[in-house]
């Protein structure tokens, strides 16, 4: 594996109403190899999750109309129906440490706040996806 390649092959769905946060997300992401499909906001992430059984989902939570806790609802519901348990980091402007406990509490493995560290967003999905391959039976491919 080289420095540019350590998500190779792992398929994350991106969600913020931020045109300019998803580009940078997607951008960051491609460059280490990953697959990576964006979406405006809740609604767009529900459509796409139909059709996309992604590895990792990032997703803010301060959004229109339905927030990130809103779809990690959703997100876990699926998951339970189908046998999966979809990783999923927060990452938001929303930085005390009552929103981090809020946001383990809804279903979030991670809790990421914004403005990133790109590195440091590598090695959150890196580990999510690591430690979902290691858990038996999960599902997920």
């Amino acid at each position: 594996m080289t420095g540019n390649d350590k998500l190779h092959g792992v398929g994350i769905l991106a969600v913020d109403d931020d045109e300019d946060t998803l580009e940078m997300l997607r951008f960051i992401l491609q460059q280490q190899g990953a697959t990576v499909l964006t979406a405006e906001s809740v609604t767009k992430a529900v459509d796409t999750l139909r059709q996309f059984a992604p590895d990792v989902i990032l997703t803010d939570i301060g959004m229109p109309d339905y927030n990130g806790y809103a779809l990690i609802k959703l997100v876990r519901a699926k998951d339970e129906q189908e046998g999966r348990n979809t990783p999923a980091i927060a990452l938001t402007a929303y930085t005390s440490p009552a929103d981090k406990q809020t946001a383990l509490r809804s279903g979030f493995q991670k809790y990421l706040s914004k403005p990133f560290d790109p590195a440091e967003l590598i090695e959150a999905i890196g580990g999510l996806v690591r430690d979902n391959q290691a858990t038996p039976d999960n599902g997920v491919r």
